[in-house]
Formats: C-alpha cells, structure tokens, sequence
C-alpha cells in the first residue's frame, strides 16, 4: 500500500468511515452474472424547499460546538436559510452524527453521555429520547430507507471494526459485517428504494498496487456488483440522492493526496461533475435536500456548514457563526 492510502488510513481511523472488505455483504457478484447497472428508484417530480421562513421549512441538523467556552457539541436544527436556529440537545456530554429518519420525524445520534459512545434516538415533537446500544463504542448511524433499522459501525476498542443493524421495534441487533482488524471502513449507502447499496471498494487496489479505491454499486443480497469510478485514487463516501439517479462522494482525483473534492455523477457513473475545489478532508459529511437541487456540505476543518446549489455551483455559508463556533456534521431532512 503507498504512502498516500496508508496516510488517508489514519486519518481516517476514529471516524470510522469505511466499511470493510471481508463482510458476507460486500462479497463480489457471480462473474457469469450479466454486469447490468441496478436501476433507479422511479423518479419524481419533487416540489421546492418550502419557504425556509415557515415552520415547513425542511431543517438540517447538525452538530455544533463552541471550543472558547470550552463545551463539548450539541445537536442543533435550522431553517437552510440560517434562520430558527434551536439547540436539540443540552447534555455536558459530546452529542454528534445527527441523521434524519426517512420520514423526518426522529433524529438518530452519536452521545458520550453515558460515558461511552451509543446510539440514540429523538423524537423532535416530543424529545422522548431512547438510548439503543449499550456494549462496545458505537458511531455513524444510519438509517435504512424502511426507517425502521439502523446500522452503525462498531469497534471493541482493541481494535476491531464491524458494522451492526438495529430494529427499532424490537431492540434487537444483528451483525452486518464480519469484525475486522482492518480499519479502513465507510458508512454504506442504502438506495432510496432499499434495493442497492453503494460503498467503497479496494478491490481494484488490490488488482493494480496502486493505492486506488473505488465506488461500487450491488445489489442488497451481493449480486451484480460494479464499478462507477476507475482511475488511480481514493474515491469515497457514495450518497445517494432522493430520487436515487445521482450518487455525491468525495474524490482525490483532482491530484493532491488526502485532498478531496465534492463530486456528484449519474447512478450508472456517466455526467461526472465536481462541486468544490479539491481542498477539504476525508472527514467531511454532506447531505442532500429533499428535492435533490442542493447539497449541505461541512468539514470540521472549516468550521461551517456550505450549500451548494447543484444546477448553478453557487455556494453560501449556512450559518453566522461565532469566533470560537464550529459547525459541522449536517443532515437534511427528507
């Protein structure tokens, strides 16, 4: 492995971003398979966000700390136009990786308050708060497109790393990846329709020795597993959009190790675009709005959360932010 992947290996470490290799899950398809592309979900024709002014407006969560007083972060809503700000969460403890569940009523979150990392979930009428893990250190909640399961990553804390899903209804957790001493995970991105998942794969770096790593799609059950992307550096982090036509993840290939850009493409890979300059960190997280017309990006590194508009490129700070603020780790609401 060269020395930019082994670089982009530690950094990555704590965030626990990549989803390993070896699980059952991830197992490449049958190659007498045909390698047709899975398809979209239907596409629909989405209405704008609602006037971020009304108490409709579609919120983005996030996380958001003040280091000159010296607190840990918290949980935080607001309108995308920066207005309504609201503190969800108050507890001395650190509070991070808010989700939206699929149907915007129940926030998902990362808490030290129980002097360990767990799950958690909120419901944001009534802020009835439901604690879900209780062994080992838990992040990177995600929510499967059902809205009623949630994967996390988990490590023991010597050094494993595994991912796990969990029911809401009934408690239960069911292991979704095989542990691994190997660290280098990302969280996998579920399609809209719960048919798909896209997610990072070293297959090809493996093939070539050149520290390259690739997007791939497959379908849920394994099979038809395919490359999107194919060139000589790390590509990472696959989101999907609403609809399930594009994919966002973040790239190297601008040239500069450990130096990505925001990029989005087609389902199939085809209509690459780049949405930033290749200046932010492996640790970004960004997040689309509901009619897929914009991106909610934020990188701990630059202390605010951006909106991209998709169509024109244009960018603008979320929020005013304070000497000493920072903001970061954004979800928007379906």
């Amino acid at each position: 492995m060269n020395g930019h992947i082994k670089s982009l290996l530690v950094s990555t470490m704590f965030a626990g971003f990549i989803l390993s290799g070896c699980s059952q899950a991830l197992n490449e398809s049958d190659p007498s398979l045909s390698p047709e592309l899975p398809q979209p979900a239907p596409a629909f024709t989405a209405a704008s966000e609602p006037d971020s002014t009304s108490n409709a407006c579609k919120k983005i969560i996030f996380s958001m700390v003040d280091q000159s007083k010296g607190e840990n972060p918290d949980i935080y809503s607001v309108c995308p136009d920066g207005s309504g700000l609201t503190q969800l969460t108050k507890d001395p403890a650190v509070d991070t990786f808010p989700a939206w569940s699929p149907d915007g009523k129940r926030i998902s979150f990362v808490s030290f308050r129980k002097g360990d990392s767990h799950i958690y979930i909120m419901d944001t009428d009534t802020d009835n708060l439901l604690q879900l893990t209780f062994d080992h250190h838990n992040d990177r909640p995600q929510w499967l497109p059902n809205g009623q399961q949630i994967a996390f990553l988990t490590t023991d804390g010597t050094g494993l790393w595994w991912w796990r899903i969990v029911e809401l209804e009934t408690g239960r957790i069911t292991q979704f990846t095989e542990p691994s001493y190997d660290f280098f995970y990302q969280t996998p991105a579920w399609s809209p329709d719960g048919l798909h998942i896209a997610y990072m794969s070293m297959k090809e770096q493996a093939q070539r020795n050149d520290g390259s790593s690739q997007i791939h799609v497959r379908n849920i059950d394994g099979s038809n597993d395919v490359a999107l992307t194919n060139d000589t550096w790390a590509n990472i982090n696959p989101i999907w959009s609403p609809t399930g036509e594009k994919i966002a993840f973040l790239s190297e290939r601008d040239g500069n190790y450990n130096m990505f850009a925001l990029y989005i493409m087609d389902y199939d890979g085809t209509n690459v675009e780049r949405l930033t300059e290749p200046i932010y960190s492996d640790r970004a997280i960004f997040t689309w709005s509901s009619n897929g017309q914009q991106i909610a990006f934020g990188d701990k590194l630059f202390r605010n959360i951006i909106i991209i508009d998709i169509k024109t490129g244009n960018q603008r700070e979320l929020l005013i932010l304070d000497d000493g603020q920072t903001a970061f780790g954004p979800s928007w609401q379906p």
